[in-house]
């Protein structure tokens, strides 16, 4: 079972790598999809855990009122502050919404502890599926790099210095 640390470790190696960061950042700009719903559902698929769209979207959903009522309004008002802030101050801000991904993290990982997994499937349809996208919906170019982001976590997975994080 996925634990809110090994997802908040595999996470953290994930999001060092600029072109898996680019990617989920263009994802949650561009269709609102979480970032941290996303490298879920990435490590399950490493760990042979798939879900369902309606699954995907219980885990969405466990961390939505806490999103909406926190970590979004926050979000905005670190990005509004970025230039008015001295460097310290900004990195400051930006420590305290990590805690608040890390909060978001264990209400995921919480839900999927109640939820039936399956041994096949495939996360990436069900977690665009959670967000109301179908991956026909998204242009062929960002569908690829969707496919080698979940490439390059495999492979970053797989590496002997990262096996500590499963």
């Amino acid at each position: 079972m996925i634990s809110h640390e090994s997802l908040w470790q595999f996470g953290d190696k994930i999001w060092q790598q600029e072109q898996a960061r680019q990617i989920c950042l263009l994802m949650q700009d561009q269709y609102s999809i979480d970032p941290n719903l996303l490298l879920l559902a990435i490590l399950m698929e490493h760990e042979h855990m798939f879900l369902d769209g309606a699954r995907f979207t219980t885990l969405r959903k466990a961390k939505d009122e806490w999103e909406e009522r926190m970590v979004g309004p926050y979000r905005q008002l670190r990005k509004l502050a970025k230039t008015s802030l001295p460097e310290d101050s900004y990195r400051q801000m930006l420590e305290v919404e990590l805690v608040m991904e890390k909060r978001s993290q264990r209400l995921m990982v919480k839900a999927l502890q109640h939820l039936k997994v399956e041994a096949e499937g495939d996360n990436l349809t069900a977690c665009l599926q959670a967000h109301d996208l179908n991956p026909g919906d998204l242009p062929s170019e960002l569908l690829g790099q969707l496919s080698e982001l979940f490439d390059l976590a495999s492979q970053m997975i797989n590496q002997p210095q990262l096996r500590a994080v499963q």
